[in-house]
């Protein structure tokens, strides 16, 4: 078990978490209200465990090469687009995907601009939360059209083994 932590201030990010070796596959979404009876889509990863992300994930979003494969992911799912075409994440590799709960310590970005969504957060506007000291941590995925899930920036936080 471990834990995540600031790597600016040492704040405490998760409650302790066990790593997975691969992103699960994504369980699909009938659009119902969950148990909680918000809509948001299912949970990327189980409760009480993370994964590190190989693929590119969320901001900045470029336009898609069309005659290339494109295995990364967007919140909301592998595309999205604009008046520029198809788009594709450029996003940081190597994100921490956790259950949204497991995440402690975090506080909604002050730049109102990046919290967008219609049911929760959906994050396609970057970095929505911040640590407790300020730095940037997190992007929340929490929307209807989004996995369910928070997402710790690798440069943003260190691993250590759980106490």
């Amino acid at each position: 078990m471990n834990v995540l932590l600031c790597a600016t201030c040492g704040t405490r990010l998760t409650e302790p978490v066990r790593r997975l070796d691969e992103m699960p596959a994504y369980p699909g979404w009938d659009g119902l209200p969950g148990p909680d009876g918000r809509r948001h889509g299912p949970p990327s990863v189980p409760r009480g465990t993370y994964v590190v992300d190989p693929l590119p994930f969320g901001a900045p979003f470029v336009p898609a090469d069309p005659d290339a494969e494109y295995d990364g992911v967007v919140p909301g799912g592998m595309w999205m687009s604009d008046e520029r075409g198809s788009l594709v994440s450029a996003g940081p590799r190597g994100t921490y995907v956790l259950y949204p709960d497991a995440v402690v310590n975090i506080r909604l970005h002050p730049d109102s601009d990046r919290l967008g969504g219609c049911c929760g957060l959906d994050g396609r506007k970057g970095v929505n939360h911040v640590c407790a000291c300020g730095a940037e941590a997190a992007t929340v995925c929490t929307d209807c059209c989004s996995g369910y899930e928070t997402r710790l920036l690798p440069d943003a936080v260190r691993v250590e083994a759980a106490p």
